[in-house]
C-alpha cells in the first residue's frame, strides 16, 4: 500500500496537457500543471488575482461567440482558484494521472502565454495498493475524459475517480467478486470429479478458448505428449501434460525430459496433488487455477454437464 492516506477531495477536475498533448512530458516529469487560454497573460493575471470574471469574460466575446467566451472563462476561474483540496486528473497515452495543486499564484510562460501551477508532489499514476492506474482497467465514465475538446472540465464521474485512486470497490463490485471467488470454489470438487478423458478435454477446450491450436494426437508412443500445441499468431510450441493426480516427485520427473529442443514452454496441469517449479519455462496449473480458467473461457456449464 502507498504511503498516503485516503483522498477525499472537495472537486474532481480534468485537464488537457497542451494541444495534441505538447506539455505532457514536461508537466509529468516536473511536476507541474500547465494551463493555456491566456492564462499567462499579464491581463488576465490581474483580473484573476482581484476576481474581475466578468471584464475577463468580456475581453473573451470580443473574438469569440458567447458559449466559447463562457467556456474560456469557466475554465480560467476554475484554474486559478482551485485549492490544496481540489483533485485534476490527466490522461498520457494509455496512463491516467493525478494530483492536487500547491498554494499559489500561477506562474506566467511565454511566449505562448500560457502558465504553470506546482503539483504537491508530482502527479500520480498508481492507486493506493501501488497498482497502475490505466486506460484499460478504468471505465469509460472516465476515460471519456480523454475525448473533451476543451481545456478543462469538471468530472461527473467524480466519485467513482475517487474510489479508483483510493482502491475501494463499491458495494456491487464486491458482491459480483464474491459470487464469482464462490462459483470458482465449486469448480474445484466438480473438476476433480471428472475422469481422465474428460479431464483431459476440459483442458483442451480451455486452451483452444486462449487461442492454443492442437497440432497432433494426444499421447500414444510420445511419453511426455497429452497435447502438442501451437500458437498461431506467434508460432510458438508448447506442449501440455496433463495429470489427474500427480505428486512432486512425478512432475520433477516429466520435467527433466521436456527438453529436446522443439518446444518453447511447458503446462503441467492436474487437479489433484501437489507440484511447483521454478522454471519460468514450465507453467503449472493445479485445480484452482483450473477453475479460473474454466470460468473465463465460459466452460462452467460444460463442467457441471459432465460432473453430474
Amino acid at each position: 500500500m502507498e504511503d498516503w492516506p485516503k483522498i477525499a477531495p472537495k472537486s474532481v477536475r480534468y485537464i488537457k496537457l497542451g494541444e495534441g498533448g505538447a506539455w505532457e512530458k514536461e508537466c509529468i516529469e516536473q511536476g507541474l500543471l500547465q494551463f493555456g487560454t491566456d492564462s499567462g497573460n499579464p491581463e488576465t493575471l490581474q483580473w484573476a488575482a482581484e476576481g474581475r470574471w466578468s471584464e475577463l469574460a468580456a475581453s473573451w466575446r470580443a473574438v469569440k461567440s458567447q458559449g466559447t467566451a463562457t467556456r474560456f472563462t469557466n475554465e480560467t476561474r476554475s484554474y486559478f482558484e482551485a485549492g490544496p483540496e481540489d483533485l485534476w486528473i490527466t490522461f498520457v497515452g494509455e496512463r491516467f494521472y493525478w494530483g492536487f495543486l500547491e498554494p499559489g499564484v500561477p506562474k506566467p510562460i511565454q511566449p505562448d502565454l500560457s502558465s504553470v501551477r506546482k503539483v504537491r508532489g508530482g502527479w500520480r499514476c498508481v492507486d493506493r495498493d501501488g497498482k497502475p492506474l490505466l486506460k484499460s482497467n478504468l471505465p469509460g465514465s472516465i476515460t471519456s475524459l480523454a475525448a473533451y475538446r476543451g481545456t478543462s472540465c469538471s468530472v461527473k464521474a467524480a466519485a467513482h475517480v475517487v474510489r479508483r485512486i483510493n482502491a475501494e470497490l463499491s458495494e456491487e463490485v464486491k458482491r459480483a467478486e464474491a459470487v464469482r471467488s464462490e462459483l470458482i470454489d465449486s469448480l474445484v470438487p466438480l473438476i476433480r470429479r471428472l475422469g481422465p478423458r474428460d479431464f483431459e478435454v476440459l483442458v483442451e477446450l480451455i486452451f483452444g478458448a486462449s487461442g492454443w491450436r492442437r497440432i497432433d494426437s494426444t499421447g500414444g508412443t510420445r511419453k511426455l505428449l497429452d497435447l502438442d500445441l501451437e500458437l498461431p499468431s506467434t508460432g510458438e510450441r508448447a506442449f501440455v501434460q496433463v495429470k489427474s493426480r500427480t505428486s512432486q516427485a512425478e512432475f520433477e520427473a516429466y520435467a527433466q525430459q521436456r527438453k529436446d529442443g522443439v518446444f518453447n514452454r511447458m503446462f503441467y496441469v492436474y487437479h489433484t496433488g501437489t507440484a511447483t517449479t521454478d522454471d519460468e519455462a514450465i507453467t503449472v496449473i493445479e485445480a484452482a487455477k483450473l477453475a479460473r480458467m474454466t470460468l473465463d473461457a465460459g466452460l462452467t456449464d460444460w463442467v457441471i454437464r459432465k460432473a453430474e
